[in-house]
């Protein structure tokens, strides 16, 4: 069988809520990368508009993350 593995945003938001999930993931023993654009753009002195944290997990890992992600989107419902 073949893996895939292509990086699939699962979450768009705050800092604080992106390393919440990303907690969350990683308990679940669920690899994950946080891309935050507006602090890469800081750092080569493009700055960006964009203040959303985002959460990429591997594709093969999205049936396993799903139930976490519910869970904390739950909690976290405004």
């Amino acid at each position: 069988m073949e893996h895939s593995n292509e990086l699939i945003e699962i979450f768009a938001g705050s800092h604080i809520q992106a390393l919440t999930l990303k907690y969350e993931l990683e308990e679940a023993e669920i690899p994950c990368m946080i891309r935050n654009d507006q602090e890469a753009g800081n750092l080569v002195g493009i700055g960006s508009i964009q203040s959303n944290v985002r959460i990429l997990i591997e594709e093969d890992s999205m049936e396993k993350a799903r139930p976490v992600l519910e869970a904390f989107l739950e909690k976290n419902a405004d």
